[in-house]
């Protein structure tokens, strides 16, 4: 906690930055491995997984995650403490693997299709697997050693879409996505066990846990409400418009959520080890959090209104014509980038500051709003389950952005401070690229007329942003000019001012 500010934010801005190479690099490997895998295994197939992931994820959240988020965000820790983490989370995850097998068939049904049942009951064995690695995971985060973790997930994605590709062309089917889940696991605990000192010995007493009690069963029950908010979208999807409408649905969530690992996870992968090391300078976490508004704006708006647009012209010749009725849902869920570019960090804000319950007031209302939204508008097929995800989005922004107020002190005027200027020129240039396209369309092919218009959108970006937005320019520039430069004494002198 002692920490100069510059220097916190510099370890911020340089875990973005090895955080957003590492993503760069899965999100083309994971685009290929998707664009095999969906063009071999089909719609069906594709969302009978999903059916059986509904299942494999919210065991692992609970075995998992919901119990090493306390090593990141406490002040204090003892080796005691990861020895009782680490054993009470393989004890659960063993536990719920059995149940898993045992059960395989009625989970597969309550998610919406019994056909998935050997798909669960193959997860289970993957399950422990992928506990093991959060303990070390957790503490790399807490550390800030945002490159190793980087490093670690670099390393499992080039080997699960390497693994997935040549099944998939082999004939592999469902058992391809298994086979890509349990390769992901493997990598991830091995490299993160290699990355730390820490070894699971017998130090942990119940003491221990008694300590990370309270935080922990905080975050398990907001866990559990947002694993809910997460996924009843997809259950509800399942239940009223079938597998087939899943697996489209799906592969538009996916495109969103790669586009979404690139841009937004980068940030929000570092915010709680941030917003946890400045809960004692109040100012300064402010600061930061501003900051990282502003910065996830200036990519997310453009990036995501630009997809929104072209769209039409890209999907069908790469996932296949079978995949047409995922367009208008992926156009629909990117324009939902408009919230993302805040959004997206509330959970780790709120969590890096010891919220958690408004952490799980929020997620509840991300299912209500999923509720109301999904059963009104399924009659609309997949688009209407889109629109619903976008409805669900918006509505909940007015209870994040004071649950955000309330943890950290910043009003919310300040919260959507800076928006107009980067959300102008990024409508501004998603229209031109989009009428560049359509004027393109008949004189080159689809992809490379939308990538010729993506260069005429950048420019048009830029430009507007030029005129509207000068000082915020200047101050990218001044950054990446550091940066470059390998200037730590300069980068931690601009990250460290107020502005």
């Amino acid at each position: 906690m002692s920490d100069p500010a510059g220097s916190i934010a510099l370890r911020f801005f340089e875990g973005a930055l090895w955080t957003t190479a590492r993503n760069l690099l899965q999100v083309a490997l994971s685009l290929v491995a998707l664009t095999i895998v969906a063009r071999e295994l089909g719609p069906t197939t594709y969302g009978l997984f999903g059916v059986a992931m509904l299942v494999y994820g919210i065991a692992e959240m609970i075995c998992g995650g919901a119990f090493t988020d306390s090593i990141v965000q406490r002040r204090q820790i003892e080796p005691g403490h990861l020895d009782a983490t680490f054993w009470l989370t393989t004890a659960l995850a063993l536990i719920a693997a059995c149940l898993m097998a045992a059960l395989a068939l009625p989970l597969a049904a309550l998610a919406g299709q019994a056909d998935a049942a050997d798909i669960v009951l193959a997860l289970a064995a993957v399950l422990p697997l992928a506990v093991a690695s959060r303990v070390p995971m957790a503490l790399l985060a807490r550390d800030l050693r945002f490159k190793a973790a980087a490093q670690i997930g670099a390393a499992a994605t080039i080997a699960s879409c390497t693994v997935g590709i040549i099944l998939a062309l082999r004939g592999g089917g469902i058992w391809t996505l298994v086979a890509m889940e349990a390769l992901r696991a493997l990598v991830t605990v091995v490299g993160a066990f290699l990355a730390v000192a820490w070894r699971p010995l017998a130090r942990g007493r119940l003491r221990h846990l008694r300590d990370l009690w309270r935080f922990n069963a905080g975050v398990l029950l907001t866990y559990l409400v947002g694993y809910a908010d997460l996924h009843l979208p997809r259950l509800l999807v399942s239940h009223l418009l079938g597998t087939q409408a899943l697996g489209i649905f799906m592969l538009a969530i996916r495109v969103y959520g790669e586009l979404s690992r690139l841009l937004t996870e980068p940030l929000h992968g570092v915010a709680m080890s941030t917003c946890a090391r400045l809960q004692d300078a109040a100012a300064q976490m402010r600061r930061s959090i501003v900051g990282l508004y502003g910065a996830s704006r200036l990519v997310v708006f453009p990036l995501y209104l630009g997809m929104a647009a072209v769209t039409p012209w890209w999907l069908p010749p790469l996932f296949g014509e079978h995949w047409l009725a995922a367009v208008p849902a992926t156009q629909l869920l990117m324009l939902g980038g408009v919230r993302l570019a805040t959004g997206a960090y509330n959970s780790a804000i709120l969590l890096g500051t010891g919220h958690v319950r408004a952490t799980a007031l929020l997620f509840a209302g991300g299912c209500a709003a999923s509720l109301l939204a999904f059963p009104l508008l399924a009659s609309w097929g997949i688009a209407g389950a889109a629109l619903a995800m976008l409805v669900r989005q918006f509505a909940t922004w007015p209870l994040a952005a004071l649950c955000i107020r309330r943890a950290t002190g910043l009003g919310v005027a300040d919260q959507l401070s800076g928006t107009l200027a980067p959300l102008t020129a990024a409508i501004a240039a998603a229209g031109s690229i989009w009428t560049l396209t359509r004027m393109l369309e008949a004189l080159v092919p689809a992809i490379p007329a939308t990538l010729i218009a993506a260069v005429a959108g950048t420019a048009v970006y830029l430009g507007l942003l030029h005129l509207l937005a000068p000082r915020t320019l200047r101050q990218v520039r001044a950054l990446l000019l550091a940066f470059l430069r390998r200037d730590r004494t300069q980068l931690e002198s601009l990250l460290a001012s107020p502005a």
